[in-house]
């Protein structure tokens, strides 16, 4: 099916949606948000610009300004629309910005989902609010034009009385770039299987994503052609065909990144705990996550929600390492120092799995846009990471607690001898204004102190306005 065949289904799809919409009555959601960061060192601190699409200046002082309109997909009606904007604008001593940070229309019929544009989404079983992200997506570079099908989360498989449920998706995105290679595409799918249901308090569930980059132009490697027998190539996981590059003859068409996520998830009746383990594989073989050969390397996290706990009422642990690399494909004279397989990195993309100088996975693989020679690939994708995220509220007053600490090795190497450590938290706040309708003040305060982000302090000021209206 072509591209052009992918917009007629979309535009149908959202045609007939408005159709059935003009039978009830709709909400759109808005929103006017301002946010101040002001203090000392380097950077913004990092816990105050990571997870965050990408929103906010690195600069330890800056202003940005954003402002949000929606209309929500509901899960109650098999026939429905809808669409999001977010405009962002950013100033500071150094540098302004303006872009959309969100601009997508949506369509729903029955279980499935199509949208097409840029939307902030997150994939994995990873906390979705409170984690450091995920090993192959976070919430931490802007979301990817991309048009994309998937069912509407999961979804019961027909015939399992509800013990079996999937959730699946396919999406073709451009990744253009600055700098790199040119006219960059994206090919994600993913698929999950979770058992149980709601009748029983214990669900497991298996899924993997599958991403390649592919196509483009660049002046060293040349032209990667886009056609049908690339795309099952690259679907597939398949080398390239005699026109390649001797590289992709010998490996796999592209850059591919395959991330497994094994979960368990216990609902008790004043509790519910969500065990996740993530992993991530660049390099063949492919194997289940107990045999992988770099299962030493993933996210371990839980996440726990307490219903009748006001105070803290979910909070999530997480334990990240970056270091094996497929260590025990790679040793030195018979013992294993550590591989060589460098996460997040591909040779003939210098950005690798970044967006806008971005991470798209977990950033503490550092982004690109902390590089003082203006490199536009990560240059420290090897990492330990011991991780803490709460939140609460505390009379009228929600908050979230995060603490992290990290070991930074720089690039894949045999032994590491550059470890730089670092300790950054970040404690915000917010309350309703009493006398301002819809209106919510905020206010925080975020460090680091280590050797890699350096020492930063800063105190982060903020002000939102939001509301509705029906049609």
């Amino acid at each position: 099916m072509k591209l052009k065949h992918y917009h007629i289904l979309l535009l149908l799809l959202v045609s007939t949606t408005t159709l059935q919409a003009q039978n009830r009555t709709d909400s759109v959601t808005y929103s006017i948000n301002s946010r101040f960061t002001g203090g000392t060192g380097t950077y913004a601190p990092f816990l105050s610009t990571a997870n965050q699409y990408d929103r906010y200046s690195f600069s330890p002082n800056s202003l940005a300004l954003w402002g949000t309109l929606h209309k929500k997909i509901t899960a109650e009606n098999d026939f429905d629309y809808g669409f999001g904007v977010e405009l962002d604008g950013n100033v500071s001593a150094k540098q302004s910005s303006f872009f959309p940070g969100e601009l997508y229309i949506q369509g729903k019929l029955h279980f499935l989902n199509m949208y097409a544009g840029m939307k902030q989404e997150v994939f994995g079983n990873q906390d979705p609010e409170l984690s450091s992200g995920g090993m192959l997506w976070s919430a931490n570079s802007r979301p990817i034009p991309k048009i994309a099908i998937a069912s509407n989360g999961y979804t019961t498989v027909p015939w399992t009385k509800g013990y079996v449920e999937f959730n699946a998706g396919l999406s073709h995105g451009w990744m253009n770039e600055d700098a790199g290679t040119d006219n960059l595409l994206l090919h994600h799918k993913y698929a999950y299987i979770r058992i149980g249901g709601t009748s029983i308090p214990v669900n497991l569930s298996y899924g993997v994503q599958h991403v390649a980059q592919w196509g483009g132009q660049s002046e060293q490697y040349g032209t990667m052609p886009v056609n049908w027998d690339n795309y099952y190539r690259i679907f597939l996981g398949k080398s390239g065909s005699s026109s390649a590059t001797q590289s992709d003859q010998i490996n796999t068409l592209g850059n591919h990144i395959i991330s497994q996520n094994l979960g368990l998830d216990v609902k008790l009746p004043s509790a519910t705990f969500s065990l996740y383990w993530q992993n991530l594989t660049e390099e063949p073989p492919v194997k289940l996550l107990p045999n992988s050969p770099n299962r030493e390397d993933g996210l371990w996290g839980i996440s726990v929600k307490l219903s009748k706990v006001k105070s803290l009422n979910q909070f999530v642990l997480e334990y990240l390492s970056t270091t094996d690399h497929n260590g025990p494909w790679h040793d030195l004279d018979g013992v294993i120092y550590g591989g060589l397989d460098p996460y997040y990195i591909s040779g003939q993309n210098p950005t690798g799995w970044t967006y806008k100088g971005m991470t798209i996975g977990n950033p503490w693989l550092t982004s690109p846009k902390y590089n003082e020679d203006g490199s536009a690939s990560i240059k420290n994708n090897t990492v330990r990471l011991y991780y803490f995220s709460g939140k609460g509220t505390i009379k009228t007053i929600n908050y979230r607690l995060t603490l992290a600490y990290s070991e930074n090795y720089g690039m894949a190497d045999i032994i590491y001898e550059n470890r730089k450590d670092q300790f950054s938290w970040l404690l915000e706040s917010s309350t309703a204004v009493r006398f301002l309708k819809n209106t919510q003040v905020k206010a925080g305060i975020s460090g680091d102190h280590g050797d890699y982000y350096g020492n930063n302090l800063s105190l982060i000021l903020g002000v939102s306005y939001s509301g509705s209206w029906g049609f």
